[in-house]
């Protein structure tokens, strides 16, 4: 039953707004779909009324439900949830498998990631750099002869936070969560298409050499170049992005 918890489930706070949050995000509830009332929701789950409460008042800060007098909780569409709440994308693992929000994540990453590339450039600190630097070692793996090297994802979506972090950009450090589940989402997906490793780790090493020497207009063209390859090893064409290909006489060029 959906309205009865799961063996598996913690009976808190917390695991209920997930189990809650998933059946919306993966559809169980429709939109404007109309739920139990909170005193049979908590009888449901076994909780208090008022931790029931407490629960359905998250889920609507998140934009997944509607609460009103008389209505009662409505169930919200897509065009309502606050996708840049890292929990929301994190529990929308299954959604993201989907084209049209998997093909958004990597748009996102295309509007932000370059920039953030070219500020880092200019003012990363000492420290920052070494972040940077260890991620990317990081994120190398050997073989078991240790010749060949292969990508570790998490190593991955480390140097790419690293680089975010290092912008000084007080905005774009704000997106982190959001970033990291975008990063998540599609480098795991990348990772796993890829089965040379060797030019994605090149066009890595380029940016990361870019960002060592300082020269923001090649750290903007690495990173660009860093997401082209994503974008061909997901097989997907034109997002639609314009960017500025800093590293070509400044002409603007569309990805792909």
């Amino acid at each position: 039953m959906l309205y009865s918890l799961p063996a598996s489930i913690i009976k808190d706070k917390r695991g209920i707004c997930e189990h809650l949050a998933r059946l919306i995000l993966e559809g169980k509830f429709k939109r404007n779909e109309i739920l139990p009332n909170e005193l049979d929701l908590a009888k449901g789950f076994g909780v208090s009324r008022t931790l029931m409460r407490d629960i359905l008042r998250s889920l609507e800060g998140k934009g997944l439900i509607e609460r009103k007098a008389h209505t009662g909780t409505r169930v919200r569409g897509i065009h309502s949830w606050n996708l840049l709440d890292s929990e929301v994308l994190n529990w929308g693992s299954v959604i993201f498998s989907q084209q049209r929000l998997f093909v958004s994540l990597l748009e996102l990453r295309l509007i932000i990631e370059p920039q953030a590339a070219a500020l880092s450039a200019m003012r990363a600190n000492h420290d920052e750099l070494q972040n940077i630097h260890s991620s990317f070692e990081e994120m190398l793996e050997s073989d078991s002869d240790g010749d060949i090297e292969q990508i570790n994802p998490q190593g991955d979506m480390a140097f790419h936070e690293a680089i975010i972090n290092a912008s000084g950009n007080l905005f774009i450090s704000q997106f982190g969560g959001v970033i990291r589940a975008a990063l998540f989402h599609t480098i795991s997906s990348s990772v796993r298409a890829l089965h040379d490793h060797s030019e994605s780790i090149e066009n890595h090493r380029r940016l990361l050499n870019a960002i060592e020497s300082r020269n923001p207009q090649q750290a903007y063209a690495a990173m660009v170049q860093v997401l082209q390859r994503t974008l061909t090893d997901m097989k997907i064409l034109n997002p639609g992005i314009i960017l500025s290909d800093l590293g070509n006489n400044n002409q603007d060029v569309a990805i792909p």
